[in-house]
């Protein structure tokens, strides 16, 4: 958008663009595609957006609850060993200080 002569300005969770030194100014259709690609190619994830005059509102995907984030992971320090077991990890971390 730059190269247009527009300018994104951060207001909270807005993103608010000035393109009043843009000839020919930026159609509501180029904001949107160029958010979306944005967001796409940065890994960012939405559930919808919705365009309504001249806002573009996206909606963020909603996180999902702790309980849902998987089993917990333990990494040994020392060489990676990985697993998802507490007392294997325990039992694998006293033979780096026993030498077995």
């Amino acid at each position: 958008m730059a190269a247009r002569g527009a300018i994104p300005i951060l207001k909270g969770p807005q993103i608010i663009i000035d393109d009043t030194s843009s000839n020919p100014p930026i159609t509501m259709a180029e904001i949107t595609s160029l958010a979306l690609k944005f967001l796409t190619e940065s890994g960012i994830k939405f559930e919808k957006y919705s365009v309504a005059g001249k806002e573009v509102v996206i909606e963020d995907e909603e996180p999902r609850p702790r309980g849902e984030s998987g089993p917990r992971i333990f990494i040994c320090p020392h060489c990676g060993f990985t697993t998802i077991y507490e007392e294997e990890y325990w039992v694998h971390l006293k033979v780096h200080y026993v030498g077995f």
